[in-house]
């Protein structure tokens, strides 16, 4: 039989439990879209909220503590795998800050888009080992967190690893954003136009100059996937065959010239 002092524990146990899972603050992932291409005539200066840049790896966080932006590793968030230390942000004018709802002109979490457009050479095969954006209220309390980036983590087992020539001319950028399920999660934030979005990234494997994120709605900005890449083995099974095509044609016509 359970005694008085022990079902009393249990209940207060319980109501901590249910009390820490109603204050937790909201999360979900992020996820890579694709390549982003303007489609609009939201997407401006105005929109860039985060510039990173060092080589080879490069980190970078802003976020805001109700009077101003907080720019460095007092502005990364805790918790995250791969960790994002921060410390390489450019904060020239317009390059790092946080921005407003309003002024990002996101309606919505499923048309929430992070674009991310690098100064890399043609061809550098650079990885984005984390990516987690954050929503502050106008008074600096931390209301939503994207958490890691789906796919976050040290190559060559994480991580998402793309191609700089596919930010080719005329494209934005790399796009990511929320799916439709975890994007419900986030709409309540977006009601109020003066909450603001920071951001917390890590790349790796750069080789050069600024990395500019910025985040604008899906009105303004629409989402290719890139070409996909041939897997090594495709590659050998291609050659293989263009090699036993020629060679067939060598025979007959070797039996040909024999006649």
């Amino acid at each position: 039989m359970i005694s008085g002092r022990t079902f009393r524990t249990a209940v207060f146990s319980i109501a901590l439990l249910i009390g820490g899972l109603t204050t937790r603050i909201a999360y979900a992932s992020i996820i890579t879209l694709g390549v982003a291409t303007a489609q609009g005539a939201g997407v401006g200066v105005s929109n860039v909220v985060l510039t990173v840049q060092k080589n080879p790896t490069e980190s970078g966080c802003v976020g805001w503590n109700g009077t101003t932006d907080v720019v460095g590793s007092a502005a990364c968030t805790g918790g995250l795998s791969p960790a994002i230390p921060g410390g390489d942000e450019k904060t020239g004018i317009a390059q790092t800050q946080t921005r407003t709802v309003l002024q990002t002109g996101v309606l919505s979490g499923s048309s929430l888009i992070v674009v991310l457009n690098v100064g890399e050479p043609s061809g550098t095969l650079f990885t984005v080992e984390n990516l987690s954006l954050t929503i502050y209220s106008p008074a600096g309390s931390i209301l939503y967190n994207t958490g890691n980036l789906v796919g976050a983590g040290v190559p060559p087992g994480g991580g998402i690893t793309l191609n700089s020539s596919d930010q080719g001319v005329g494209t934005l950028g790399f796009a990511f954003g929320l799916d439709a399920t975890q994007a419900v999660v986030i709409n309540p934030f977006l009601s109020n136009p003066n909450n603001r979005f920071g951001l917390s990234a890590l790349l790796t494997n750069v080789a050069g100059s600024n990395e500019t994120f910025f985040i604008a709605d899906s009105a303004n900005v629409s989402t290719t996937p890139p070409a996909p890449v041939p897997e090594p083995s495709t590659f050998v099974l291609l050659a293989s065959g263009v090699l036993g095509v020629l060679g067939n044609s060598k025979r007959k016509l070797l039996r040909v010239v024999r006649r």
